[in-house]
């Protein structure tokens, strides 16, 4: 059994178009999006309508249930905002039978292939949505959110930032993101998980892309918040990058980068360089392992006051001579057991 999951694709049709060609290709049994579909981008309403006629299952994010009004969460519930002009402008483009249908959505799915050895799917953690599973928690921590799940493999995403750990006897890989990606690799990722005699196996696969085609998109469409958006999609990474990146690399059996990742941006330095696009606001603290999220949308708040400088668009990402090797692409990920 082979199960292709997607996660976090935002309204970005390009990026969603090219990762479902790659899918395609593997030929997988069944493929799942696993929530936040449409919210951030450009194309909500053709990147549901797509994900909707390729998919077997579409699962609920957060951001799904902000645009259903199932309810809000941080600034989405601040009247005379941007963001809630982004939700607003959302539901037009979606119309109201997709915004519904965004409400009516699963919040997981499991795949069965032995007694005892499921692969659970879901968006940020079997508990909740919110609650980011990221790579710098700590056992106790982690084991508080997916311990008492019956399952040997979780696919989930809501980090933007793939990676894959062992929790005992579980198997856990975030595939997030093929929309907006954070790991400071501009290129979609998603996840191939594979059942095996030996329990599930997952790659961690990168696309190339139309960037510039994503990017003028959010601009040619009027999309509320396009410049912060534009911004976002090109720095791909958290103001707290290099705890994530040395965190998960080591999950991973693997030593901290030398060098950016192929795929990355010009700005973006080594670890132990941090230099991102844009640079944390003034005041902006640390945040705890597993709020690196939420202090990135603080940092948001204060930076959507700014004027932003006008950066460099790639036409797309560029190639690798190992783009079929999913470990080579990403070094975050692999297919071991």
């Amino acid at each position: 059994m082979r199960v292709a999951v997607l996660a976090d694709i935002h309204g970005n049709l390009p990026a969603c178009e090219a990762v479902l060609e790659d899918i395609e290709r593997q030929h997988p049994d069944a493929i799942v999006a696993a929530g936040d579909l449409c919210l951030r981008g450009a194309w909500p309403r053709e990147t549901f309508d797509l994900l909707h006629d390729a998919c077997d299952a579409l699962l609920m994010g957060n951001t799904d249930c902000y645009l259903a009004g199932n309810y809000l969460s941080g600034a989405y519930r601040e009247k005379d905002h941007w963001k809630t002009e982004l939700l607003d402008w959302t539901r037009d483009q979606l119309g109201p039978e997709r915004t519904a249908a965004l409400g009516r959505l699963a919040f997981s799915t499991r795949f069965s292939p032995r007694r005892g050895q499921d692969l659970f799917v879901c968006h940020a953690n079997p508990r909740n949505l919110e609650d980011s599973l990221e790579p710098t928690l700590d056992e106790h921590t982690l084991r508080r959110l997916v311990g008492h799940l019956d399952a040997t493999a979780l696919a989930f995403g809501h980090l933007h930032f793939p990676y894959r750990r062992r929790v005992g006897r579980l198997l856990i890989a975030d595939v997030a993101s093929a929309g907006i990606p954070r790991d400071g690799d501009l290129r979609p990722a998603w996840g191939l998980f594979s059942w095996t005699p030996r329990g599930w196996r997952v790659q961690i696969r990168r696309v190339r892309y139309a960037v510039r085609r994503a990017t003028s998109g959010l601009h040619e469409r009027k999309v509320p918040g396009a410049s912060l958006l534009v911004h976002k999609m090109l720095e791909c990474r958290y103001r707290h990058h290099d705890a994530m990146a040395v965190a998960a690399r080591r999950h991973s059996g693997l030593p901290p980068f030398l060098k950016p990742p192929p795929g990355s941006p010009a700005s973006l330095k080594p670890v132990g360089q941090p230099q991102p696009v844009l640079p944390p606001p003034p005041g902006l603290e640390a945040p705890p392992p597993g709020q690196s999220t939420q202090a990135d949308e603080a940092a948001d708040e204060l930076l959507a006051r700014l004027k932003l400088p006008e950066l460099s668009v790639p036409a797309e990402t560029a190639p690798t001579s190992a783009e079929s090797s999913a470990e080579a692409l990403d070094p975050t990920a692999g297919d071991e057991g």
